[in-house]
């Protein structure tokens, strides 16, 4: 039996919860992705145009990117979608419209940018009737001026009542700049949102949904400690894809080592073992854990003198009660 099948077999897991893909069904909306997600829809129906969101290398785009596409393909009715992956940076404008124009499946007789712009504003007019979306991932990588200049010309196409194609952009946070050299472009984006680092216990309730959506004997579930969540949270910088790294990692180290009790230590040993090495970083995951075990032990003691103050003031109360009966 292979690593895999002996840790799903050790926790009792139908699947692996910390897969390096984004499923959506391992998708847990933090606060910031409910509500990048709800304007996102919000400008797709209501056919404003332009959205872009924004964000750093493993912050959940990629996520919401795959939560609009499966939404649109359960509505075919109401919406036409086009997604490019990774546009190359060393398109001309042109080698962006060919990849526009067979998103959506046409095939021009003249290679030529009008035949092509024709054949593209003839299709969107036929389909007027549903919402058509491109969306574009790795959007970073369309930083010349003539990529950007031919999408502002693209999103020009539109009735009197809409736009007839939104544009919806997933990008590192640098294509800012690249917007700010564009301002005929950014002043026709319609929203811009960008997600941010995952708090603490943000980061405890995504390891904790992944787990019980993966878990078939729950009796055998793995259990990550507060100090556990303490080192993920602090290496990982809040980013999910670091963070779903180290849990996946973990739960093999642990598996070999026969527990499903994962505390710090474990993550910490992952760290060394697995990760590129980064003294600064694991130094801070460290003194995280250490930091939020001084604080635990702190609020226990304080509930623990809550208690005793409370069981004094009830034992006076008694006793004054019982003195007033005398």
């Amino acid at each position: 039996m292979g690593d895999a099948a002996t840790l799903l077999s050790f926790f009792g897991l139908r699947e692996q919860p910390f897969a390096p893909t984004a499923d959506p069904a391992y998708f847990l909306a933090t606060r910031g992705h409910q509500e990048c997600l709800f304007r996102l829809w919000d400008s797709i129906d209501n056919r404003h145009g332009i959205a872009v969101v924004l964000g750093s290398y493993g912050t959940g785009k990629t996520t919401l990117l795959r939560k609009l596409i499966v939404g649109m393909a359960a509505n075919p009715e109401r919406y036409n979608v086009g997604v490019i992956g990774s546009p190359i940076p060393s398109w001309t404008s042109f080698a962006l419209l060919e990849n526009i124009v067979a998103q959506f499946g046409l095939h021009p007789a003249e290679r030529t940018f009008a035949a092509y712009t024709d054949a593209l504003n003839r299709y969107l007019q036929q389909q007027s009737h549903r919402i058509t979306t491109l969306i574009i991932d790795d959007a970073q990588n369309l930083n010349k001026r003539g990529q950007i200049e031919l999408l502002r010309l693209v999103q020009n196409l539109e009735t009197p009542q809409h736009k007839l194609l939104n544009l919806v952009f997933f990008a590192q946070n640098q294509w800012v700049r690249i917007l700010r050299a564009a301002p005929d472009f950014a002043q026709r984006i319609n929203m811009t949102c960008t997600l941010s680092p995952m708090s603490r216990q943000e980061v405890q309730h995504l390891i904790e949904f992944r787990l019980e959506q993966a878990v078939g004997a729950p009796e055998r579930a793995p259990a990550f400690s507060d100090g556990a969540f303490d080192v993920i949270h602090s290496y990982a910088e809040g980013n999910p894809r670091v963070m779903i790294t180290l849990a996946r990692n973990a739960l093999l180290v642990a598996a070999r080592l026969q527990t499903r009790a994962i505390g710090p230590e474990i993550v910490l040993h992952t760290i060394d073992k697995a990760a590129v090495p980064d003294p600064e970083r694991r130094k801070r995951a460290l003194q995280a854990a250490v930091e939020g075990a001084r604080r635990r032990k702190a609020a226990l003691h304080a509930s623990s003198a809550q208690d005793e103050r409370a069981a004094q003031l009830l034992r006076r109360a008694q006793a004054r009660q019982g003195s007033t009966g005398e």
